[in-house]
C-alpha cells in the first residue's frame, strides 16, 4: 500500500517565516506524522546559510541589510543559498515513513529532479563526487556541488541539505530557475575572487532561450518525484502556523540564532 503525504504549494514569506514553517512541520512529526512536500517563495531577496556557517565572516552583513537582502540561518547544513530567483522546496518525512537511509533519499530526490528537468528540455545529470578531490571551494551552494546534486553543463542547478531528529527527517532544497543579478551574487562573499567565481559558475533553468515558469516546474516535479509516497494537495495546519509564528519571534528573526 502506497504511503500518502501532503503537498503544500505555498506563496512568499519573509526569510525567518520560511525557516520557521519548515521547523514547525518537522516538530509536528512527533504527534502528527505526515510526510510533507512543500514548495515556497521568498518575499524579498535573501541568503540562507548552513547551521555551521559563520555568515558574518563571509558576507558584509550591513551592506546586505542596506541592499534589503535578508539573512537567515537554516537548521540544515551546507553553504550560502541565494533566494528570490529559485524555486525552493522542503521535504519532511516521519522517521518510519519510508525505509531508506539519507544517501538513498538524496539519490532518489536528485534522480527525480533530473527526470523533471529533462522533461522540460533541460540537459541534467546527478553529480558524482571525486573521492580523491581535496580542492578548497567557497562555502556557497551555487558553486559547490555535493553527491547527488543536479548539474547541467558542469554547473550546479539544484542542491539539498538535511537535518534529522528522533521524530523526522527534513530535506531543504533549491532549484535555480533564473540567475540572480550580479549585484546580488556579489554580496555572497567579501572576497572579489569568490564573487567572480560565483558569477562564472552560476546557472539556471532559464538560460539559452528557455522560459520555464514556476507552475510548469512544480508540475514536472510532481510527475517525476518518486520516493514511494503519493502527495495530495493540502494546507498548513493551524497548529503548525502558530508554532511557526512563535519560532519567528524566539529564533529565526533573532540575532542570537543567526549570528550568535
Amino acid at each position: 500500500m502506497e504511503t500518502i503525504g501532503r503537498l503544500l504549494n505555498m506563496g512568499a514569506n519573509p526569510a525567518a517565516m520560511n525557516m520557521a514553517i519548515d521547523e514547525a512541520i518537522l516538530l509536528a512529526q512527533k504527534t502528527q506524522p505526515n510526510p510533507t512536500l512543500r514548495f515556497y517563495e521568498w518575499s524579498s531577496p535573501a541568503f540562507s546559510f548552513g547551521y555551521f556557517q559563520d555568515i558574518a565572516s563571509e558576507v558584509d552583513v550591513e551592506v546586505c541589510r542596506a541592499d534589503s537582502i535578508e539573512l537567515v540561518k537554516r537548521m540544515t547544513g551546507g553553504g550560502t543559498v541565494v533566494h528570490g530567483w529559485a524555486l525552493t522546496y522542503t521535504l519532511v518525512l516521519p522517521r518510519d515513513a519510508v525505509e531508506m537511509d539519507i544517501s538513498d533519499a538524496y539519490q532518489r530526490i536528485g534522480q527525480s529532479l533530473v527526470e523533471a528537468f529533462q522533461k522540460l528540455g533541460v540537459p541534467a545529470q546527478c553529480y558524482t563526487a571525486c573521492p580523491d578531490s581535496c580542492e578548497t571551494v567557497p562555502n556557497i551552494c551555487l558553486t559547490n556541488p555535493a553527491e547527488h546534486d543536479v548539474m547541467s553543463d558542469n554547473k550546479k542547478l539544484a542542491g539539498v541539505s538535511v537535518r534529522r531528529n528522533r521524530d523526522g527527517i527534513m530535506f531543504q532544497g533549491y532549484i535555480s530557475l533564473d540567475i540572480p543579478p550580479f549585484s546580488i551574487l556579489d554580496r555572497t562573499s567579501k572576497d572579489p575572487e569568490v564573487q567572480q567565481s560565483v558569477r562564472e559558475q552560476s546557472t539556471a533553468l532559464n538560460i539559452d532561450g528557455r522560459f520555464i515558469t514556476r507552475v510548469e516546474l512544480i508540475q514536472a516535479i510532481r510527475e517525476t518525484f518518486e520516493i514511494g509516497i503519493a502527495f495530495n494537495s493540502e494546507k498548513l495546519s493551524t497548529m503548525e502556523r502558530m508554532q511557526a509564528e512563535t519560532l519567528v519571534e524566539t529564533k529565526y528573526a533573532t540575532a542570537a540564532w543567526n549570528f550568535g
